[in-house]
């Protein structure tokens, strides 16, 4: 992958359903299925929207980046466009088995977040996902990464800390749905003496 400026250029194809698809990559699972990594396109609304409804209830109280009416995916699809967002799904045909990003990709320590649908947890999905956004955001000369997690989500606290990323303490965030609720603080620095900064972890939209 090549870089211009603050914007990572990905490679563009065709395909029957998308007009231009930017892919990143194929990841294998751990069970040997794959799935395709690609930047978030025009016309994934309805397909964000189907991610968010077959969640379980426990999946959706892990992930609860911002609401998913029309007004709200509008501004989304904004953002990524306008290169604010580096926004990814991964792709299981049509369907949506992860989506993640990286916030706020222009400012010095952008936030991360990580959503899998059930079908695919437990495959190794979260950890190529935190690669593939790590390795970006250092293309990209950031800082750090910062990302806040709920406090009953154990894998993912271990999985992070794995990664490099340093625990802070608790903060109060504002979840997607309106609630405002504690969270784990982590910080990934990625210069030497980089230092979180103090900011709000609520979604840009």
């Amino acid at each position: 992958m090549s870089h211009k400026t603050d914007e990572v250029r990905l490679m563009s194809i065709s395909d029957d359903n998308i007009e231009r698809q930017n892919i990143r990559k194929l990841i294998v699972l751990a069970n040997g299925d794959s799935l395709l990594i690609r930047s978030l396109c025009a016309g994934d609304e309805d397909r964000l929207r189907r991610f968010d409804a077959e969640l379980s209830p426990t999946s959706r109280g892990f992930f609860i980046p911002h609401a998913y009416d029309e007004a709200t995916l509008a501004r989304v699809m904004e953002r990524a466009a306008a290169g604010e967002d580096l926004i990814y799904l991964a792709l299981a045909g049509t369907d949506v088995a992860a989506y993640f990003f990286l916030w706020h990709i222009r400012q010095p320590i952008p936030t991360l977040g990580i959503g899998i649908a059930d079908a695919y947890q437990n495959q190794g999905v979260g950890r190529q996902m935190l690669t593939l956004l790590i390795e970006d955001a250092r293309a990209l000369q950031r800082d750090g990464i910062d990302l806040t997690t709920m406090l009953t989500n154990e894998r993912a606290f271990a999985l992070y800390q794995k990664m490099g990323f340093r625990y802070l303490g608790n903060v109060d965030n504002t979840t997607g749905d309106g609630h405002v609720i504690t969270e784990r603080w982590l910080f990934l620095p990625l210069k030497p003496d980089s230092h979180p900064c103090s900011h709000s972890h609520q979604a840009p939209v």
